[in-house]
């Protein structure tokens, strides 16, 4: 009886941890960040490396940039460009949203799925990159813009 019960500790130390992580990486589910949102492949050049994984969009009718998740903004930034970078978390989850021309949310706030949080001119493009933690996702699994 005391080997049946060691073999259970260690299946649940062992096994039940990959177990909830994978069905994590099943419950998340993104909203579209624009409405009427079109998909934008980036060109990759020769010897560019590994591609990163990134979601492009625009929408030649939607300027309203929104949220795709419950979340906390963490980080606004200006980049080089005069373009805005709005950083994001959902627990372990981490949203880099670039290219928004002007930012509705302020750091600390919460915001949830569907929240404005920036606006952008008709056809420019925003980027979206995803992380779980440290780990590169692809957004595009989590998110669909009913194309």
């Amino acid at each position: 009886m005391h080997l049946l019960f060691q073999k259970y500790l260690l299946f649940a130390f062992l096994c039940l941890p990959v177990h909830l992580l994978a069905q994590k990486k099943d419950t998340l589910r993104l909203t579209c960040l624009l409405n009427n949102a079109t998909e934008h492949q980036e060109k990759q050049g020769i010897n560019m490396g590994p591609k990163e994984l990134k979601l492009i969009l625009s929408s030649s009718t939607d300027t309203l940039v929104k949220a795709c998740a419950d979340a906390v903004i963490s980080t606004i930034q200006r980049d080089e460009e005069g373009k805005w970078d709005i950083v994001f978390n959902q627990k372990d989850y981490w949203f880099w949203l670039t290219g928004v021309s002007k930012v509705t949310v302020k750091k600390d706030q919460r915001v949830k799925a569907g929240d404005p949080i920036g606006i952008v001119q008709p056809g420019e493009k925003i980027e979206l990159l995803l992380y779980d933690f440290e780990t590169p996702l692809d957004p595009k699994k989590y998110m669909s813009c009913g194309q």
